[in-house]
C-alpha cells in the first residue's frame, strides 16, 4: 500500500484523496445506523483508520475547520487512551450567549470539551471528565487539560503542583467555563458582547498566553490575553 501511494504523482494522490472524501461522505450520510458493520464487511483493514477518521469519530463543530476537527480528535484519542463520540450540548450563538443557558445544557452531562474561538481568530479549548455544576464552586478533576489548536497546536497539563485537579475547575452563576484557579481560561455571560473573557493566567495549567500564540500586544501584566468571544461550543464526549 505505502510502494503503491509513493509511485503516484501528485495530482494522482489529490484525485485519490478526492474520491475517497466522496466515498466516505456518501457512507456518513446514508449507512450511520450500521457504520461499523460496513466498513469491516466492504473495507480493507488498510482503510479502516482512515474511515474512522472521516466517518465514525466526528466533532460536528462550526469553530474547526476540517483539519483541525482532525487534529482534535487525535490529540484527543492520544489523551483519553480510548475510542470515544461526541454530542452537541451547547453553542453559544444558538442560545445568546446566555452563561445560565450554558449550565443548563451541560451539568451533571460527564466528561466535556469546551472549543472556544475568540476575536483574534484564535481556537483553543478545555478537556474535563467532571461534570460542570453551577452549584458547586469548585471541581476537582485530574484528568482535565486545556488546549489550543489555531494559531498553535498545544496541550497543557494541570501543574505538578495541581496534580490533584483540586481546582480545575470553577463555576460561578453568570459566568459560562472556568478552568483552574486565576482562571487559566474564563467565558463571561454575554461573551460576545464584552472583552472579559480569555486565557493565560497559568496559576493551575502550564500556560501562558503566549504559549496560545498571543503576541505581546495581546496580554497584559500577567501574560493574560482578554478578548471578545465570536463563539463557544460544548461537546459531551461519550
Amino acid at each position: 500500500m505505502f510502494f503503491f501511494w509513493k509511485t503516484k504523482k501528485k495530482k494522482e494522490k489529490k484525485q485519490i484523496i478526492n474520491n475517497n472524501l466522496v466515498i466516505f461522505g456518501f457512507i456518513r450520510e446514508n449507512f450511520n445506523e450500521n457504520i461499523i458493520t460496513l466498513i469491516f464487511s466492504i473495507f480493507p483493514i488498510v482503510l479502516i483508520e482512515l474511515v474512522i477518521d472521516y466517518v465514525i469519530i466526528r466533532i460536528d463543530s462550526m469553530i474547526l475547520s476540517g483539519k483541525e476537527e482532525k487534529c482534535l480528535i487525535h490529540l484527543l484519542n492520544d489523551k483519553l487512551q480510548s475510542n470515544f463520540t461526541t454530542e452537541l450540548l451547547y453553542r453559544a450563538s444558538e442560545h445568546n450567549f446566555d452563561s445560565n443557558k450554558f449550565h443548563e445544557k451541560c451539568d451533571e452531562k460527564g466528561s466535556t470539551i469546551v472549543i472556544v474561538k475568540n476575536t483574534y481568530n484564535h481556537v483553543y479549548g478545555g478537556y474535563s471528565k467532571v461534570s460542570w455544576n453551577k452549584n458547586l464552586q469548585t471541581r476537582t478533576d485530574p484528568n482535565a487539560f486545556l488546549w489550543s489548536i489555531r494559531p498553535k497546536v498545544k496541550i497543557f497539563e494541570l501543574k505538578s503542583s495541581e496534580k490533584d485537579g483540586e481546582q480545575a475547575m470553577w463555576n460561578y452563576q453568570g459566568y459560562g467555563p472556568l478552568y483552574g484557579r486565576g482562571n487559566d481560561l474564563w467565558i463571561t455571560d454575554k461573551c460576545n458582547n464584552n472583552n472579559n473573557s480569555g486565557y493565560g493566567s497559568g496559576q493551575s495549567y502550564n500556560c501562558n498566553g503566549s504559549d496560545y500564540g498571543a503576541t505581546a500586544e495581546m496580554l497584559n501584566n500577567f501574560s493574560q490575553c482578554y478578548s471578545t468571544i465570536n463563539e463557544y461550543e460544548v461537546f459531551k464526549i461519550n
